[in-house]
């Protein structure tokens, strides 16, 4: 699996076109295994025979990871032969988002236009009198254009097929729903409703509100500029009154990345990391790597002064390189000699290069971005497992996603902000009046953003189970549900395509449900204790970082929290309290296939 992961990653990474052939022809290879699960299954004695001691594990005495390991090698073949099952579907799917692609543009005139800023307009291709919009574009151009009837054809054209590439790929797709969600936290499509039902049930309130304060404002809007108003949101008004509600909180985000350089987020995110949780970062020079701009750090457990790991930064953006992402390369773990094999990864993101003209500014989206990339980063190197099996990106899919995301609050709260920023010109910090807009505005939106999310998960659910639904009539009913407006179907359409039947297969609402445990470890502990507590901080590395996948995520959570964990951290960091949650009990809708 080492092998696999750094093939992969040269392939997309190394500006040698003679390195990225020579990855392709070694992944080609036949014994190239790309998980321990491949390995066991190809060897079919062995395999064998570990099914017939799995029969007797109970009576040998297994330490808790070996025993945890045979586990996770009993069920190597059944996953292989899901994987397997969704692969047809899977390649018919890349073909059809290929005929997508081949959309046409759309033309408009610059009145059509209004409201575009015209830095916008200027790259746009002429077609005679006309601008033309690629389709890739309209949602941006949703968000800025004040003609309703421009982004009616905007989001039309983005709907158009859609939704029959939908129904195509749910007829063809094999669901088997439950064997995935067993085998995660989650455990069943039956808690999984609850779960999704409760989240809904309790940001409602929250999405009515908003849902009034966009209708005020396209009001507003229409008597302004003599439009006709009906009292009614179309899912083509969402992303334009959406933009005018962040509009409202006042922040200047071409000011504000003027304080966020690069050289300054990354010493302010390692300083912060090493204060939090016991860690020093050094720079490894003239390290070998992959590329000029690449840099190698060597990561040390400062209580102990041994080396954890290293982790490459891959920051600047060229061809062939992938937007935020974390790989692991190399995964700690006990050798067959009794020594340990080193942890490294590699953080890659899209950024511009710095010129000397022109300093590296990140948008406060590039700093959320970074610090979730390292969150991952930390978890990988931080495992401190025997087997490779159990590094930290093998927990449980849908928790892997939350000490990442947890990480990401820290570019929230006002401490940290100013640890990783200042001008890039006077070496000024944020003026207080702009850190207070930037904090404020996190809460932009929050209830209607998170029920199109729950649309889209319970859209995602369905399908799963009952390939026969209608996919527009089921999204209508729940927007119905759930939204009380029409949701604005493309993006989430578009999405749901690749979901149903992508690598994570019935993983599509993992997001959402580590964004809720990370809430609970964030608040329930870091925002109690202190943000900066290195107390809290080490609790966190040796509960929830150190046991990678040896233990359930739900019992590492137990561990740090000292509970059970619940919504009710995610729901106050929505602005939502237990006092305003509405108290009925649900009865959710549970997808089965007949």
């Amino acid at each position: 699996m080492v092998q696999w992961n750094m093939l992969i990653h040269l392939y997309r990474m190394s500006p040698s076109k003679k390195v990225r052939r020579a990855t392709i022809v070694a992944g080609t290879k036949p014994m190239m295994p790309t998980s321990m699960f491949d390995e066991v299954v190809r060897r079919k004695k062995v395999y064998r025979r570990i099914l017939a001691l799995g029969l007797k594990v109970d009576e040998v005495n297994l330490a808790v990871e070996d025993k945890r390991y045979m586990e996770r090698l009993l069920t190597g073949k059944s996953i292989q032969e899901t994987q397997d099952n969704t692969h047809s579907s899977y390649v018919h799917l890349r073909k059809g988002k290929q005929n997508q692609a081949k959309c046409t543009s759309l033309t408009f005139s610059r009145d059509e236009l209004g409201g575009v800023p015209e830095d916008d307009l200027s790259y746009l291709e002429a077609d005679g009198d006309k601008l033309k919009i690629k389709q890739d574009k309209y949602v941006y151009f949703m968000e800025k254009c004040f003609v309703p009837e421009t982004r009616k054809k905007l989001g039309e054209a983005y709907n158009q097929n859609i939704m029959e590439l939908l129904k195509e790929y749910s007829r063809e797709f094999k669901p088997h729903i439950d064997f995935v969600l067993n085998k995660n936290m989650v455990k069943s499509a039956n808690k999984l409703s609850i779960f999704l039902e409760e989240l809904a049930h309790k940001l409602k309130p929250l999405g009515d509100k908003e849902r009034t304060n966009l209708l005020k404002l396209k009001e507003g809007e229409c008597q302004q500029r003599s439009l006709p108003y009906d009292g009614k949101l179309y899912e083509w008004d969402m992303p334009y009154y959406k933009a005018q509600v962040m509009k409202q909180y006042g922040v200047d985000h071409n000011q504000l990345k003027e304080y966020f350089p690069l050289e300054v987020v990354t010493q302010g995110l390692l300083d912060i990391c090493q204060d939090l949780l016991g860690l020093s970062f050094s720079l490894v020079h003239g390290a070998p790597v992959w590329h000029p701009d690449v840099t190698l750090y060597r990561v040390t457990d400062l209580s102990s002064g041994q080396t954890i790991g290293q982790f490459y930064l891959d920051l600047f953006s060229r061809n062939g390189t992938h937007t935020g992402h974390c790989v692991g390369l190399q995964p700690g773990c006990l050798l067959s000699d009794g020594s340990r094999q080193m942890a490294i990864a590699a953080i890659v993101t899209n950024f511009s290069k710095p010129t000397a003209d022109s300093p590296l500014l990140l948008t406060h989206d590039n700093v959320v971005t970074y610090f979730h990339e390292f969150g991952h980063m930390v978890h990988y190197l931080c495992a401190q497992v025997d087997y490779a099996a159990f590094n930290g990106h093998e927990v449980e899919r849908d928790f892997i996603e939350a000490p990442s995301t947890m990480l990401e609050n820290w570019v929230w709260e006002k401490e940290p902000l100013q640890r990783i920023s200042k001008h890039y010109k006077t070496g000024a910090p944020i003026p207080d009046d702009l850190l207070d807009k930037l904090i404020k505005s996190r809460l932009a939106n929050t209830g209607i953003v998170y029920l199109e999310k729950i649309v889209k998960y319970k859209l995602y659910q369905a399908l799963h189970a009952q390939t026969v639904l209608d996919p527009a009539n089921e999204c209508r009913r729940l927007s119905k549900d759930i939204l009380g407006f029409p949701a604005f179907q493309g993006p989430i359409i578009s999405w749901i395509c690749y979901q149903l039947v992508d690598s994570h297969s019935a993983m599509f609402y993992r997001y959402l449900w580590s964004e809720v445990l990370s809430m609970d470890m964030f608040y329930s502990r870091f925002k109690e204790e202190g943000i900066m507590n290195p107390k809290v901080g080490l609790d966190y590395r040796n509960c929830i970082l150190k046991p990678g996948a040896s233990k359930d995520a739900k019992e590492m959570l137990k561990n740090f929290l000292g509970r059970e964990p619940n919504q009710e951290a995610f729901l106050l960091s929505k602005g939502i309290t237990l006092s305003t949650c509405p108290g009925r009990k649900l009865r959710p809708r549970c997808w089965r296939k007949d």
